[in-house]
């Protein structure tokens, strides 16, 4: 199943149920010249989106419990927020006091990218034996933005289209590249930290309003974890990404491994800004299936190569 966030003026969050080889070319390779989307892109199934009113947003884990049962179906949904997405200017100063904190000083607050790779050779016979990340380049988040933002433009630039091209249409340029000659892009994953504001107390997100941003609501991403009826408000000691959150920054064609949760827990992501995201899920009972399917057509039929790829995840 497929989620496309596209740009909104309330930012999603997604709720999942359930690396580059050295000599690769930093510049991105000639696009191909036509946007003809794929069929089998077009029959591919889009998630369910959900639309809580205020009432319903008061308590994150009693909404998860009312959708899941349709949801899991999909391995993954889009839930809308019916209160406001915070200012740029204030996730950014967000961002930036959590990467200074992670830094543990005062200088500019930077991160370290990742490279990975798009796209393989076909004359090379095993090209997932290769590693797939390799450490990118030190930014600041404005510095990686007016980066990415070029990459973008210039990849993109032969399709001068009235109105830009479609989420659909540069999903279809991403599995087209993929056929290609290899090229990087770059991406940071699992940073510690959040570009929400500290919550001040538990408990304390008050009767979800009009007028609210979601930083306010028990749906920060700081505090949701231990929200009523989490079995992670047990747990004394912070795990990043299970009971603390992480922030992650992409560019186009940036990508994240297909893995399965940490001890099977549901997963809960929050898009604070940019260009629209696809998300691709797997319901729990096509699990096996999927993984055989990878296995094979992916792998050769080899297990090996397999639990390497999971550890990407």
């Amino acid at each position: 199943m497929r989620n496309q966030e596209k740009p909104t003026i309330f930012p999603p969050l997604v709720l999942s149920l359930m690396a580059a080889p050295s000599g690769l070319s930093p510049e991105p390779p000639q696009p191909p010249t036509s946007t003809e989307v794929c069929q089998w892109l077009k029959n591919l199934p889009l998630a369910p989106e959900y639309r809580p009113t205020l009432a319903e947003f008061q308590d994150p884990i009693a909404y998860i419990f009312k959708i899941e049962k349709e949801a899991s179906q999909y391995g993954i949904c889009k839930i809308i927020p019916p209160v406001l997405p915070s200012a740029k200017k204030t996730t950014l100063s967000n961002l930036n006091r959590s990467l200074s904190a992670r830094n543990g000083d005062s200088s500019a607050p930077t991160f370290t990218t990742r490279q990975q790779q798009i796209g393989f050779c076909p004359r090379k016979p095993r090209p997932v034996q290769k590693p797939v990340w390799q450490s990118g380049e030190t930014y600041t988040f404005q510095e990686f933005e007016t980066k990415a933002k070029s990459f973008e433009k210039n990849y993109l630039k032969k399709f001068s289209k009235k109105g830009g091209l479609s989420p659909l249409e540069i999903e279809n340029l991403y599995w087209k590249a993929t056929l290609d000659k290899p090229f990087a892009v770059e991406y940071a994953n699992d940073m510690p930290g959040s570009a929400f504001s500290p919550r001040k107390k538990e408990g304390q997100g008050g009767v979800v309003g009009e007028g609210m941003y979601v930083g306010e609501t028990e749906w920060n991403m700081r505090s949701v974890s231990r929200a009523q009826g989490s079995l992670l408000r047990f747990m004394k000691e912070e795990i990043p990404g299970v009971t603390s959150p992480m922030v992650y920054i992409g560019m186009i064609f940036s990508w994240f491994a297909w893995h399965v949760e940490d001890h099977d827990l549901h997963s809960l992501n929050y898009m604070h800004m940019g260009a629209g995201k696809t998300w691709y899920g797997v319901p729990r009972e096509a699990a096996v299936a999927f993984e055989e399917v990878v296995r094979v057509h992916g792998y050769g039929g080899e297990n090996n190569p397999l639990g390497e790829f999971i550890s990407f995840s």
